[in-house]
Order: structure tokens, then sequence, then C-alpha cells
């Protein structure tokens, strides 16, 4: 019976590993500060995402502003559970690096370029440095399910079963895969099976 449990807790955990690894604490900064004139205020949502709740009622995060030798270090003002509002106002035009620091996480982000030309209304996610998702290089601007701009929808994607007889990758669904997964199982159960006799 133990024997079983562990079978079946060790399947499982398999079947998840991929997914728990892809997640993990992650900061969201919305909008990035671009376009932004020296002296305009800049306005936007921090949001951290993954964090338990014990971390979350411990955070306090603070956002450090560089360009060259010039500093700010700015706390935002905590809205909700996982949100704050950040306000800040730069000083000089040029290149603005910002970092999200909570505790003993690191949330880097893109340079912003303050001064004249479009504003970047681009909503920024980042993961600690140091992390597995960072060094796999994620991070970057967020993509949403947002309509695209104009207020146009795209058409319904369809979606068509693959083609049969040996076309493209061999005739469909590889059945082996889902045979050798039974064939394992099947082993598993006989090998606690005759354990217990």
């Amino acid at each position: 019976m133990r024997s079983t449990i562990l079978v079946a807790v060790g399947l499982t955990a398999l079947a998840l590993a991929p997914s728990a690894a892809a997640k993990g604490p992650h900061a969201i900064v919305e909008p990035g500060p671009g376009g932004i004139a020296p002296g305009e205020r800049w306005v936007a949502q921090l949001t951290l995402v993954e964090f338990g709740d014990r971390e979350l009622a411990r955070s306090r995060p603070l956002v450090v502003l560089r360009n060259g030798r010039d500093r700010m270090v700015v706390r935002p003002a905590r809205m909700s559970a996982d949100r704050y509002r950040v306000r800040a106002v730069f000083p000089s035009a040029g290149r603005w690096s910002y970092t999200v620091v909570d505790g003993n996480r690191r949330f880097e982000f893109p340079a912003a370029v303050i001064g004249p030309g479009e504003r970047d209304t681009m909503t920024y996610v980042a993961f600690p440095k140091g992390s597995p998702a960072e060094r796999q290089g994620a991070g970057g601007p967020y993509m949403d399910d947002a309509p695209p701009a104009g207020g146009e929808s795209l058409p319904p994607e369809v979606v068509l079963p693959a083609p049969r007889g040996g076309e493209g990758d061999g005739g469909g669904l590889a059945w082996w895969i889902p045979a050798a997964g039974l064939a394992l199982a099947g082993a598993g159960t006989l090998t606690v099976v005759r354990r217990r006799r």
C-alpha cells in the first residue's frame, strides 16, 4: 500500500514539475516611464506577483532610479496587498534605469529614455536578479490578451486536425507516447503487487 502511494506521488510530481518551474515571484510595472519630460510626474503601478501572503504583509518595496551619477530612491504607496502606486519626477533628461528592491530581491527593468519622444505605455515584467527565470531570459514587455489598437478584434482562430496518412509528422499523434506511459504504470503496479505477496 505504501509503495503504491509513493509511485502515485512520484508520477504526480513528474507531471507537475514543468509547470511549477515556470512560476516564481515577479514584479510588473505599468506603464514604463519613457517619453516623460524632465520635471513631469511619472505615475505607475507596481504589482508583486506570486509572493506568499506573509511576504506581501512584510513587503516594503523601493524603486531605485539611476542616470549616471544621479540617483533617486522612491517608496511606492501601498494600494492593496500586492499593488503599489509609484510617483517620481525625473530631474534631467537621459537614460534612466530603474530597479525594484524588495527585501533581498532585485527586479531590474529596461532603461527608460526621459525627454522628448513618444510616451512609453508598455507594461514590463521582471524576475528577481539571479533567479532561474531571470537567468533564462524571462522578463521584458508584458503581453496581455487585450484587443489590438483601434478597437478591432482579430477573427476567431480555426484549428484543424492534423492530416492523416503519412503527411507532415508521420500521420498525427505519436501513439507510442501514451502506450509507453501505460506500460510503465503497469510494470510499477506489478512490482508493488509481487512485493506484497
